[in-house]
């Protein structure tokens, strides 16, 4: 599957497979059925509890994706998208070392609080949180090459590309179709913009709205359901076979829109 003739922003090359878009956002619905149904382990360790929210954060929005692919707005579907990748990211990072890891994600939670005091011009707040909280703090500091204090942009202490370099593939390949060119969209920069003159080599437009529709509804399909293996192995999740039984309906639809190619 090319997906690197991604049609987010523009390909010189139209993809040569025509997505079945129909069939594939009704595999998305029911995989969306399937997770909704999952049962989760209940706990209040902070591993588990992460990871839970998580999934809940990134499941809204995969249901969000499909409402606006049904009104074939890809545009704003490849940013959703973005974000339900960026989560798992963080989601499958976090699960690499979730005791310590899902304590760092919580604990940010207090610098990004700063961030909002800093921003409100308060500096007798600021002044009384930093010393009630400078302990706490010191986790998410460190010293730049010129010697000054700073504190860290994210609780990973890692940018998302070097994140994604330690999760591997398909992360890393994902970092350049999703998170970069998704990015375009979410910043409304001119290749965005542009694009519908940038994919003019397409006879047919309506074809050129499918397929970017259902490039998104593909990708975000994966990433999910990435999410509920993870937890399943985390023993989170205690039986997603309804979930991996209707991504095998989906893989096989797929295998055939590209087998049919193939042929002809």
């Amino acid at each position: 599957m090319l997906f690197d003739e991604t049609l987010f922003i523009g390909s010189s090359i139209p993809s040569k497979v025509c997505w079945p878009l129909k069939t594939i956002l009704e595999h998305y619905a029911t995989i969306r059925d399937a997770i909704a149904g999952t049962p989760h382990v209940e706990s209040h360790d902070l591993p588990t509890l992460v990871a839970n929210t998580s999934l809940i954060y990134a499941f809204n929005t995969f249901k969000a994706i499909s409402l606006l692919l049904h009104q074939m707005y890809h545009e704003s579907g490849a940013v959703v998208l973005r974000q339900l990748w960026e989560v798992s990211l963080n989601l499958h990072w976090i699960g690499i070392d979730p005791a310590t890891r899902a304590k760092d994600f919580c604990g940010f939670t207090l610098v990004e609080h700063r961030k909002l005091i800093c921003k409100s011009g308060d500096s007798k707040s600021l002044r009384d949180f930093d010393t009630a909280t400078k302990k706490f703090q010191e986790q998410y500091r460190y010293d730049d090459k010129r010697g000054r204090n700073r504190i860290q942009n994210n609780f990973a202490a890692a940018n998302i590309h070097d994140r994604a370099v330690e999760l591997d593939e398909p992360w890393i390949s994902e970092y350049k179709l999703i998170y970069d060119l998704a990015s375009m969209h979410a910043h409304g920069a001119p290749g965005a913009i542009l694009h519908g003159m940038f994919l003019a080599q397409y006879p047919d437009s309506d074809e050129r709205e499918n397929d970017a529709a259902a490039i998104v509804a593909i990708q975000a399909i994966r990433v999910i359901v990435r999410n509920v293996q993870l937890l399943v192995r985390m023993n989170v999740i205690t039986d997603a076979r309804a979930v991996l039984s209707a991504y095998d309906a989906f893989q096989d639809t797929l295998s055939k829109a590209v087998s049919v190619e193939e042929k002809q």
